[in-house]
């Protein structure tokens, strides 16, 4: 009777170890699993990946059920083995027990469980429904935990955790580890870098100063225009009436083409779009796309014209100086 008590509390023991390992493995799995890999899947089709997302879209109640499952096991796994020492060492048992189930469950149940999950997305994919019924079943449990928790959290002075999309420092670190392991190359980090420094960029940042603006008087005929579009092999001129701070308009060069060149620029002047300094890159850029325009005049608040940005000038910020045939 004795021999089958112990073949008994050995299996569940076996059983209490094995959930131990699953609920480590499931916590690291779905927590380093790519959103991006996850989001692959989902438009391909498969169920388990839409199960994944749903999970992750909590991730605290996730990982505080998986460590509720995690500790539920491990204290009923503690109690059953130091039992069986005890039955067969007697009372030096306790500490053999202790010693046992420390280094088994720190071998097979933690460490090597988390290595093998961590980044495993074929694992992720078939543990998504498990995992789905299992905070299911804890959800009761791991609801009432994570709102003591939460209180406590905030008596001294703290704040629960947000649920928070991926930030900006976080995808900045990604990156660097990708190109230090090779997967992305230098030049491709530094776009993305500089896509994320693109909100930030002011327009009188990027843009060309007034002293430096090629543009012409509005009394000025064709001929005069072919003349400095020659000299400067700019396409696109602005106009302005009486002085530099009044820019009417802007000449694309293509519009000259079948004109005599005494015909008046005045007359085939298209309109200009005027933007402040403060303004950011990315809201021009955005501002020249919808308005179908590449080129806008910048002003101070007095509506005086400090420079002139194109939409080469915005693109360059992103993906480095752009070098045209002339050049």
């Amino acid at each position: 009777m004795s021999d089958i008590w112990i073949m008994a509390g050995l299996i569940c023991l076996i059983i209490l170890l094995f959930l131990s390992a699953f609920f480590s493995a499931s916590e690291i799995a779905l927590i380093s699993l790519s959103r991006v890999r996850v989001r692959q899947e989902i438009e391909k089709g498969k169920k388990d990946a839409i199960i994944i997302q749903n999970l992750l879209k909590n991730p605290q109640k996730l990982i505080g059920t998986m460590l509720i499952g995690n500790n539920i096991v491990n204290v009923f796994a503690s109690i059953l083995a130091t039992a069986m020492a005890i039955r067969i060492f007697g009372d030096v048992g306790i500490g053999v027990a202790t010693f046992v189930m420390t280094l088994t469950i720190l071998i097979f149940c933690e460490n090597t469980p988390k290595a093998f999950a961590v980044r495993n997305e074929k694992f992720a994919l078939r543990i998504a429904r498990p995992v789905k019924a299992v905070v299911f079943l804890l959800s009761p449990v791991a609801v009432v935990l994570t709102a003591v928790s939460n209180i406590i959290i905030k008596a001294f002075g703290g704040k629960p955790p947000e649920k928070k999309a991926v930030t900006e420092e976080e995808i900045k670190m990604m990156l660097k580890m990708g190109e230090e392991e090779g997967t992305i190359e230098k030049d491709e980090r530094k776009m993305i870098d500089d896509v994320f420094e693109f909100d930030e960029t002011k327009t009188k940042e990027v843009m060309v100063p007034r002293e430096n603006i090629v543009c012409i008087s509005e009394d000025k005929t064709v001929g005069a225009l072919i003349n400095l579009v020659r000299e400067t092999v700019f396409s696109r001129i602005p106009v302005y009436r009486n002085n530099i701070d009044n820019i009417v308009g802007m000449i694309h060069v293509k519009d000259t083409l079948e004109l005599d060149n005494d015909v008046p620029i005045s007359n085939i002047l298209r309109p200009i779009l005027r933007i402040k300094t403060t303004e950011k890159a990315d809201e021009v850029l955005r501002e020249m796309q919808r308005k179908r325009t590449h080129i806008a005049v910048v002003t101070d608040e007095n509506n005086k014209t400090v420079g002139l940005v194109s939409m080469e000038d915005l693109i360059e910020e992103i993906v480095g100086e752009i070098a045209d045939e002339h050049e």
